[in-house]
């Protein structure tokens, strides 16, 4: 015979700050970390803006959030109109910024006042809880990584693009850093930029100069057209500054995304060319397709009844889909490399 106790919980290869843990004193297998300071730590969030101004969304919910960041800066195209009400919709200071550069170049170009930074784009807003952690003492970033391996990253071609991208800046490197879970430290980002831009064009266009070989046998190449984080790591590790951060492997430790991506459908149609979208509107008049994303759910009722058969986890605040709590099939079909880009250059 036996019964379950709230004195004993396992925790084994997981991540955890304070505010995870409940009732329990007996402990099995979790690392500790420490959470967010602002008193040590200001971080700014850029927001890489395109269409119909979708960051709105992102930016009336931030105050709704527990969040780490002191200012937002959306980069905006250079026709757009700038918003002069942001006042009105967060307590968070935001700024616009016209892209000078395509917007793949965000990364790079964003105007950041703080030590730290982190970017999403506006087909997104930010996780209910973005629990940054830092190791105790040192106060290093807690940073997930996958592993730059066949079944990670190499069997899709973008992700496969991006490590050998990062392999220029130092060889035999293996760690995919997704551009969103990455804390960018803001000198750092400067002096891995102005790098970058010497060898690739102040836009990129020397990215791909040495690959017409690769170009006679495919239409194109599928990889990133701008830098990346898994660049900028590699860049630090070259320099022998990585130190400032501790990795962790997320297909070991898991990781949880701070931003959770809303207008998934929104994002593939504003990346369409003309062509592309009139003959996917020619195909269908009507769309009845529904995202299937169980992260998007930010309350127990909506998890447990979006009819995709979500579940929550209480002790994290969060839904998930059941495949990664009872190891069943995937509920959601998902073809998408571990990695992020902008979906469209203006």
């Amino acid at each position: 015979p036996f019964k379950y106790t709230p004195v004993i919980h396992n925790y084994a290869a997981t991540n955890l700050i304070p505010r995870h843990l409940g009732p329990e004193y007996i402990i099995h297998g979790a690392k500790l970390y420490s959470p967010w300071d602002p008193t040590r730590t200001e971080v700014t969030l850029v927001v890489s803006e395109w269409f119909f101004d979708r960051s709105i969304h992102l930016i009336k919910n931030l105050d709704e959030k527990d969040h780490p960041f002191s200012e937002v800066v959306v980069m905006i195209p250079p026709a757009a109109i700038a918003h002069d009400d942001f006042d009105m919709m967060t307590e968070v200071p935001v700024r616009a910024q016209h892209r000078a550069a395509p917007d793949f170049m965000d990364l790079c170009e964003a105007d950041i006042k703080t030590e730290w930074f982190m970017i999403t784009n506006s087909y997104h807003q930010v996780s209910r809880h973005v629990d940054l952690m830092f190791t105790p003492g040192k106060f290093q970033p807690v940073i997930p990584f996958t592993p730059a391996t066949y079944p990670f990253c190499f069997k899709f071609p973008y992700c496969k693009e991006t490590v050998n991208l990062a392999q220029r800046f130092n060889p035999g490197h293996d760690k995919v850093v997704l551009d969103m879970d990455m804390l960018y430290h803001t000198e750092s980002r400067n002096k891995f930029c102005k790098e970058w831009k010497e060898e690739n064009g102040e836009e990129g266009e020397d990215l791909y100069k040495h690959h017409q070989r690769r170009l006679m046998f495919r239409k194109k190449i599928i990889g990133p057209p701008g830098p990346t984080g898994t660049s900028y790591f590699a860049y630090l590790v070259r320099e022998g500054k990585d130190g400032m951060y501790k990795m962790t492997d997320r297909s070991l430790y898991g990781a949880r995304p701070p931003f959770v991506k809303v207008f998934a459908k929104e994002e593939k149609l504003d990346g369409m060319s003309e062509d592309e979208l009139a003959k996917r509107v020619g195909m269908t008049l009507l769309d009845n397709s529904t995202d299937c994303n169980c992260a998007a759910f930010e309350s127990e009722a909506d998890c447990e009844g979006s009819g995709l058969g979500c579940a929550w986890r209480a002790l994290f605040e969060s839904c998930h889909p059941p495949e990664l709590i009872d190891g069943s099939e995937p509920i959601c079909a998902s073809t998408e490399a571990p990695t992020m880009s902008p979906t469209v250059s203006l």
